[in-house]
């Protein structure tokens, strides 16, 4: 009987051989558990790290269609749905035919101080005759590049000419009444707009 490459011949039977040795001593059973199971916990802490995605809210995005006042893009991350309005913000050369000022909203999908301002979408609801508000994900526009946004969340309100009129560069931890508060400073601020 012949005995294959990958197998041992004992007492006249044929056995698989076997990745570890039976005759290795403690020592060597330490320095494999010592390799072995930092690898396994690193991967458990990377699943639980992880976390899989933020759910897509549906009456969040019709509501974030609707202050857009076009479609947006769902792009659902580990910390925040950013719901992404891809259009392109007033500028000189392009002003806003009707007249209404911008909201930008500059998120990111990893941005867990994104989520906590999710009210941003259903406060500025209120505002939509004078106010377009857009969220804008900086991974998928270069917005944030062309106003000078370093980190996110940042609020910026801009005239129908692409004005700048107000800004929050980090807006982390802003509640919905201090939210509110700055909207009204510079609501109908612009020329133009509303009285």
């Amino acid at each position: 009987m012949r005995v294959g490459a990958g197998s041992q011949k004992m007492g006249g039977m044929s056995l698989p051989r076997q990745w570890w040795n039976p005759r290795w001593s403690l020592k060597v059973w330490l320095m494999v558990a010592a390799m072995v199971f930092p690898t396994l916990a690193f991967a458990v802490w990377v699943l639980v790290e992880a976390g899989g995605e933020t759910p897509i809210d549906p009456e969040t995005q019709a509501l974030a269609e609707a202050n857009a006042g076009g479609a947006v893009i769902a792009i659902s991350g580990t910390e925040h749905t950013s719901y992404h309005s891809p259009g392109p913000l007033p500028g000189a050369d392009s002003p806003r035919e009707d007249g209404r000022e911008t909201l930008v909203w500059f998120t990111g999908p990893s941005c867990a101080a994104c989520d906590e301002l999710g009210y941003i979408h259903r406060a500025m609801a209120t505002f939509r005759d004078d106010v377009v508000t857009l969220e804008k994900a900086v991974d998928r526009d270069t917005a944030d590049e062309r106003l000078g946004i370093t980190e996110i969340p940042a609020l910026v309100a801009l005239s129908a000419n692409g004005v700048e009129l107000a800004r929050i560069e980090d807006a982390e931890g802003m509640t919905k009444a201090e939210f509110l508060g700055w909207v009204a400073t510079w609501v109908g601020a612009s020329p133009g707009g509303p009285d």
